[in-house]
């Protein structure tokens, strides 16, 4: 059975074959030569670099190729004419290990990524935008309601109606790499597909909890005057469900 506890990226690429062994090396130190402040460590069992705990880029070597992940449509884009003659697939570019180390574009790539991840944090504007700041917002809003308490959950800033008990608001800085600084909440019925076909910049559908009328909010599409609408209306619907009796059967 293949091994699945890597604790470092030394220990992942020790586990391939020798050939691959030398690319995912030559991978590796273009990604840190990069992006020199990432932390490197292992995260769904592959290589991840992270800047202040946000992932920049993923690796992971296979049989017949290398892979780097997330290729979003920006980046994707943004090495149109180079990538085209990669397999891309569900945010994915894979490289053959029959071909020499493209050096330049992956380390090109990488810097295009951090630089996705660090300019919302600089700049004008930055303390508003940034993850830090728009996470003090969103408690300061969630603050306003009565008995609320936070938690992580699954990794998360999450807000309950009391403790443990009535999620209402979740904070989520790209969640999965889908590039979103955003909050998840419950909306009133109906309201999901209007507001997104609305606002798309804004509003979005989030998963998982989509599909059962949840919205996304991007924090830096929308005014305290509005967040605090969503926020009190989605503490409002989740101490509603809370309190419902249960039927006798």
């Amino acid at each position: 059975m293949a091994r699945t506890d890597f604790k470092s990226v030394n220990e992942y690429i020790a586990s391939k074959p020798n050939d691959v062994r030398v690319t995912l090396k030559r991978v590796r130190s273009t990604i840190r030569k990069a992006v020199p402040a990432a932390d490197e460590v292992i995260s769904y069992q592959i290589p991840t670099y992270k800047l202040n705990g946000v992932p920049v880029l993923y690796f992971a070597g296979w049989k017949q190729h290398y892979s780097l992940y997330p290729a979003s449509e920006a980046l994707v884009a943004a090495f149109k004419d180079e990538l085209a003659r990669y397999e891309l697939s569900k945010g994915t570019i894979r490289f053959p290990l029959s071909e020499p180390v493209p050096v330049s574009l992956i380390e090109r790539i990488a810097k295009f990524r951090a630089q996705q991840l660090t300019m919302r944090e600089k700049g004008k504007g930055a303390r508003k935008k940034g993850r830090e700041a728009q996470l003090e917002r969103v408690r300061r809003i969630c603050a306003k309601m009565p008995s609320v308490s936070e938690k992580l959950s699954h990794g998360a800033p999450t807000f309950f109606v009391e403790k443990d008990k009535g999620v209402f608001t979740m904070f989520m800085d790209n969640h999965h790499q889908d590039g979103h600084l955003g909050l998840w909440l419950p909306a009133p019925a109906g309201l999901q597909s209007a507001l997104i076909e609305d606002a798309p910049a804004t509003y979005f559908k989030p998963p998982y909890v989509g599909s059962s009328g949840w919205i996304g909010i991007e924090l830096d599409q929308i005014g305290d005057e509005a967040l605090e609408i969503h926020v009190r209306q989605a503490w409002e619907l989740a101490a509603r469900k809370k309190k419902k009796p249960r039927r006798r059967i």
